[in-house]
C-alpha cells in the first residue's frame, strides 16, 4: 500500500472509532517525506555530476592534445617542416612499443623508406631518406625540431591553456603523449597516436580523472608547385654526386613557374648542405632561388611509367638526309588524327648535316615515343618537334613524352658525369670492365645504361626542344665535340660503305650499313679499345683507363670501307677493309686506325628491340700496319687521298652553340658541358598539362604531409603503451 492510501485508511478508521488526526499533521508528514527524498536524490546527483564532469574534462583534454599535435604537424611551411614527423615512430618513457629505439623521437632525415631498387648493389643501404637534410638554399635544424616535438613525449604531462589571475576553476587540463607510429608509404598512410587526457585538482595538483585513447589519423601527401621536379637526377644510392654536371645551364621560369632540380641522393649530415652548386659543377649556371630552379637533394620515389596504348613498332630508325626526303618515311611522325599515339623505336639516330627527325603534335594529337635503346641527335642532325604545321622548335613540351624502357640492368660498366673541370663536362666510365675474351653471347648486364645525346636543338639560336623525358636508367647528355669536322652519311651505297659512327649507352658505336635492309645492317656495334674497353663519348677523360692515355682524349668522328687502292707508299695492312677516323684532342690532329669485328650477340628481333650490340668493333693496336697519321688538316692532299680510299666524306661545320630546352627530364645522369649557351625553360602551363595528361603522380617533387580524417578513436580502459 502506498503512502497516500495509508493516509486515507487512517482517516476512515478515525471516523469509525471517534478519533481523528489533525489535517495539518498529515500534510506535514507528507511534505517531510517528499523533501527527504529530494535531498537524497540531490546529494547523489551532485556527487555523480562531479565525477562525470572530471571524466568529461579528461576526455576534452584528449581532444585538445590531438588538436595541438595535428596543428603542429600540419605546418607545411618551408620554415616549419614539422610535417615530416607524421612519418616517424616515437615513444615516451611510459611506452613499451619502442624499446628498440635509441631516442624518443628519431630525426626524420635519418629515417628511410625501404626500397630494393634504390639499394641495389649497395652495401649497408638503409633505403631512401624520408626527409631532406636541407632545402635548396639552407640546411634544416633537425636537432631543434626533434627536441621541440620530442618534448611532447616527456613523462611530465603537457598542460593545456594558460594560468589566469584570480582563477576560480577546480581542475587543470593536460595530456600525456605516449607514442606515435606510422604505417604506409610516402604517398599515403596512417599515423596511430596513443594519448592520455588528464584532469587534475587545481588546488591539490592531484590527478582526479584520465581518458586513454588510441587515435588513428589518415596522412596524405601533396606536392606544391615549388616542389615540382622539372629536372630529376639519380637512379639509386650508388650514383651519389657523380650523376649531375650543369655547366653553364641557365634556368628561365615563365608564367610564374616554380620548379626545382631534384637530386636523388642520401646525405649523411647537415655539413653536406650548401655544397650543391659546387658538387653539380654549376658555378657558371644561373639558377633562380625561392623554388625556381634551386637544387633540392632528397631521394624521392619516382612514379611508374605511364601506361601505353595504340603502340606502333617502327624498329631501329636512322634518319639520314636521303631518308627524310622520302614521301613515306618514319622519320616524319604525327598522331594520325588519334588523340594520343605511341611509337616504339628501338633506337633513333639523327646524325650529320641535313639529317632530321620530324614529329608533329598538337593539344588534341599527342605522341609518346617508347625508346628501347638510345637517341643520338648530333653533328648537325635535328630533332624537329613542331606544333601542328608550324616550324621546327614550336612543339609544346606537354604534348610529347619520351619514355626510355631499358631492359638490361647494368652491373659492370657504369657511366657517370665527367668531373675533370668546370668546362669539359660529358661522361666517363666509373668501372671500365674489359670485354676481352668475352663469352658469346655476352652478358648484356655488363653494358652501361641507355643514353640520349642531343647537341643541337635547331637551326637558329631561338629554336627550342620541348618534351617530357622519362628515363630513370638513362643518361641525358648535351655536350659539343671539339673537332668541327663531321661525317656526311653517304647518300649512295658503295660496297656496303654507308656506315655511321653513333653514340650508344653514352659510348661510341658503329652502324654497319645505314642503307641496308637486314637486321644486322642496322644493329648497333660497340667500339672497343685494343684491350677491350668501352670508349665513352668524347673520350675517357678524368677516369682511369685500361689502355692508358692513348684512348683518354679522343673523338671517333668517321668510319669507312675501302673502295679504292691505298695511296702509294702505304704500310697499312692490305687486307684491312674497315677503318675509323679519330681526332686526338691533345695533339689536335687526326689519324686512321683499322679495326676488327667480333660477334657479341645473335642476330634477332629481340636483341635488336633491346638495342643489344650485334658485335664489338675492336680497334687494332697502333703500329705501321694499322695506323695512318693525317696530321692536323683534313683538307691536305694526303688526308684527302686516304679518306677517298675508304669513301669517308667529311664536312667542316660551324656549330650553333645555343641549346634551348623546355619541359622536364627525369634521368639517371644529367651531363651538360660548359661550352656555348644552354637554357632550360620552366613553364607553369607545362606542369598543369602534364598532370592532366599523365595523372597526379606526375606532379612530382618535394612532398608535404597532412593529417586529415580521424579514422579511429578508441578509448581504452588501460594500456601500457
Amino acid at each position: 500500500m502506498n503512502l497516500f492510501n495509508k493516509i486515507n485508511s487512517r482517516k476512515l478508521e478515525a471516523s469509525n472509532n471517534g478519533f481523528a488526526i489533525p489535517q495539518v499533521l498529515i500534510l506535514g508528514v507528507g511534505v517531510a517525506v517528499a523533501v527527504s527524498g529530494l535531498i537524497s536524490v540531490s546529494i547523489l546527483g551532485l556527487t555523480g555530476s562531479r565525477i562525470k564532469r572530471q571524466e568529461l574534462i579528461a576526455k576534452s583534454s584528449t581532444y585538445s592534445g590531438i588538436t595541438l599535435l595535428r596543428s603542429l604537424l600540419n605546418d607545411s611551411s618551408q620554415a616549419g617542416h614539422f610535417h615530416y614527423f607524421w612519418l616517424v615512430n616515437g615513444c615516451s618513457e611510459e611506452s613499451s612499443e619502442c624499446d628498440s629505439f635509441n631516442t624518443k623521437i628519431p630525426n626524420p632525415s635519418q629515417e628511410y623508406w625501404s626500397d630494393d631498387e634504390w639499394c641495389k648493389g649497395s652495401i649497408n643501404c638503409n633505403g631512401r631518406q624520408k626527409a631532406p637534410m636541407c632545402t635548396h638554399t639552407d640546411e634544416l635544424d633537425w636537432d631543434q625540431k626533434t627536441n621541440i616535438f620530442g618534448g611532447l613525449l616527456d613523462s611530465q604531462p603537457d598542460k593545456i591553456g594558460f594560468d589566469l589571475e584570480n582563477s576560480q576553476r577546480d581542475f587543470d587540463q593536460s595530456f600525456k603523449f605516449i607514442s606515435t607510429k606510422y604505417i604506409g608509404t610516402e604517398k599515403y598512410g596512417v599515423n596511430s597516436m596513443l594519448i592520455e587526457g588528464l584532469a587534475s585538482s587545481y588546488i591539490f595538483n592531484e590527478q582526479t580523472a584520465s581518458n586513454k585513447s588510441r587515435v588513428n589519423i589518415q596522412v596524405v601527401s601533396e606536392t606544391p608547385e615549388e616542389g615540382f621536379g622539372f629536372l630529376s637526377i639519380g637512379e639509386n644510392q650508388l650514383d651519389g654526386k657523380d650523376s649531375l654536371f650543369l655547366g653553364n645551364l641557365s634556368i628561365t621560369p615563365t608564367n610564374d613557374a616554380k620548379g626545382s632540380i631534384i637530386w636523388r641522393r642520401n646525405l649523411n649530415d647537415n655539413s653536406e648542405c650548401g655544397n650543391f652548386i659546387e658538387e653539380a659543377y654549376a658555378n657558371n649556371s644561373s639558377l633562380p632561388k625561392d623554388g625556381n630552379g634551386g637544387i633540392w637533394v632528397q631521394p624521392l620515389g619516382l612514379p611508374k611509367q605511364p601506361r601505353l596504348s595504340n603502340v606502333n613498332d617502327i624498329g631501329i630508325l636512322i634518319c639520314t638526309p636521303k631518308e627524310i626526303q622520302k614521301n613515306s618515311t618514319n622519320c616524319r611522325l604525327s598522331s594520325e588524327d588519334v588523340a594520343e599515339k605511341t611509337y616504339k623505336i628501338h633506337s633513333l639516330y639523327v646524325k650529320g648535316p641535313g639529317a632530321k627527325f620530324e614529329i608533329s603534335t598538337t593539344d588534341n594529337a599527342k605522341i609518346i615515343l617508347e625508346i628501347m635503346g638510345d637517341i643520338d641527335i648530333s653533328n648537325g642532325g635535328i630533332f624537329c618537334h613542331k606544333d601542328g604545321l608550324n616550324s621546327c622548335g614550336t612543339g609544346k613540351a606537354e604534348n610529347l613524352t619520351i619514355l626510355f624502357k631499358q631492359k638490361n640492368t647494368p652491373e659492370g660498366n657504369k657511366i657517370v658525369c665527367n668531373d675533370l673541370d668546370n668546362i669539359t663536362g660529358g661522361v666517363k666510365l666509373k668501372n671500365n670492365i674489359s670485354f676481352d675474351n668475352h663469352p658469346y653471347p655476352i652478358d648484356n648486364n655488363q653494358l652501361p645504361g641507355s643514353s640520349f645525346l642531343i647537341d643541337n636543338t635547331g637551326n637558329s639560336s631561338f629554336d627550342e626542344f620541348g618534351a617530357f623525358i622519362y628515363g630513370p636508367k638513362t643518361t641525358f647528355l648535351s655536350v659539343r665535340p671539339e673537332s668541327e669536322w663531321v661525317q656526311i652519311t653517304n647518300s649512295e651505297e658503295i660496297n656496303n660503305s654507308a656506315g655511321m659512327i653513333v653514340t650508344t649507352r653514352s659510348s661510341y658505336g658503329w652502324i654497319k650499313n645505314t642503307l641496308g635492309e637486314s637486321v644486322e645492317d642496322k644493329m648497333i656495334n660497340i667500339i672497343l679499345t685494343p684491350n677491350g674497353g668501352i670508349i665513352p663519348y668524347l673520350g675517357q677523360k678524368a677516369a682511369s683507363n685500361i689502355d692508358g692515355d692513348e684512348y683518354t682524349y679522343i673523338e671517333i668522328i668517321g668510319v669507312g670501307n675501302k673502295i679504292n687502292r691505298l695511296p702509294l707508299g702505304s704500310n697499312l695492312d692490305s687486307s684491312a677493309d674497315k677503318i675509323f677516323l679519330i681526332y686526338d684532342q691533345k695533339s689536335k690532329s687526326y689519324y686512321l686506325r683499322t679495326f676488327k669485328v667480333h660477334n657479341a650477340n645473335r642476330i634477332g628481333q629481340e636483341n635488336s628491340e633491346n638495342s643489344y650490340p650485334r658485335a664489338f668493333a675492336k680497334i687494332d693496336i697502333k703500329n705501321i700496319n694499322s695506323h695512318v697519321d693525317l696530321q692536323d688538316d683534313l683538307d691536305s692532299p694526303t688526308a684527302k687521298a686516304w679518306l677517298e680510299a675508304f669513301n669517308i666524306k667529311m664536312k667542316k661545320e660551324s656549330p650553333i652553340l645555343a641549346r634551348n630546352f623546355s619541359g622536364a627530364a627525369w634521368v639517371k645522369n644529367l651531363c651538360f658541358d660548359g661550352n656555348g649557351e644552354k637554357n632550360w625553360r620552366f613553364s607553369k602551363n607545362f606542369i598543369e598539362k602534364l598532370r592532366a595528361r599523365h595523372g597526379e603522380a606526375f606532379n612530382w617533387g618535394v612532398r608535404y604531409y597532412k593529417g586529415r580524417s580521424i579514422i579511429l578513436w578508441d578509448t581504452l580502459r588501460d594500456f601500457k603503451s
